[in-house]
């Protein structure tokens, strides 16, 4: 499961649950196996003969944790946002707040604010491009997701928490900056990125130079930088 913000919105995994640790490993591999074919295939192909190809378990087995093959998609995703919040965003957000705390609250001006835009610019880039080289199929499923979630309310809602933590994320992020309505620029911020996500993938760009003036123009209207 994962969480959301101080309220421990929760989102709880559908299938039938692991009743030992060796259960829990097959689980979990079923799941893995589920968000493989995701990326390489799209969510259309995700089967409960094709993962269990894909994860080596029996059949019986895919069928027994996940009847519906809705469960299935919808706790790949769970895995997926788990995934996401614990080794690629939580992470980045860790390395920009201590950027923004160290100004104690009272962000610089002139040359040094000057200087921290840069950096933080710098920073975000450097996360887009680490998104589009090394966590490529991190992308690719959240794309796929999404776009399932237009169709399924169920992956809908899930989505929704799963950008709700993003957002919450990003309000706090703006509240350091000092922007004039953290709550507008946070959402503003997210889908621009997002969008900015989406055209890497679609252009197949790694180029610091096609980010960072992107990046640049962004912080630049939600903060006059």
């Amino acid at each position: 499961m994962f969480q959301t913000g101080q309220s421990m919105t929760t989102i709880q995994y559908q299938g039938r649950q692991a009743r030992r640790s060796g259960s829990e490993h097959r689980r979990k591999a079923i799941l893995e196996a589920a968000l493989a074919i995701v990326v390489r295939e799209g969510i259309r192909n995700v089967r409960h003969r094709a993962v269990a190809k894909e994860a080596d378990v029996p059949l019986s087995a895919t069928t027994y944790y996940f009847k519906d093959i809705s469960d299935l998609i919808c706790d790949a995703f769970t895995l997926f946002a788990e995934n996401a919040m614990e080794t690629i965003i939580e992470p980045f957000q860790r390395q920009a707040f201590a950027l923004l705390d160290s100004f104690d609250g009272d962000l610089p001006k002139g040359d040094a604010r000057e200087a921290m835009f840069s950096t933080l610019t710098d920073m975000i880039t450097a996360y887009l491009l680490s998104e589009v080289t090394q966590n490529r199929d991190h992308l690719i499923a959240e794309q796929a997701f999404m776009q399932e979630a237009t169709l399924d309310p169920r992956l809908a809602e899930l989505a929704g928490l799963y950008f709700a933590k993003q957002q919450m994320v990003m309000v706090a992020a703006c509240e350091k900056l000092g922007t004039l309505n953290p709550e507008l620029d946070a959402e503003f911020t997210l889908a621009n990125l997002l969008s900015l996500e989406r055209q890497l993938l679609l252009r197949n760009e790694q180029s610091v130079a096609f980010i960072r003036p992107r990046v640049a123009r962004l912080l630049t209207l939600i903060c006059g930088a």
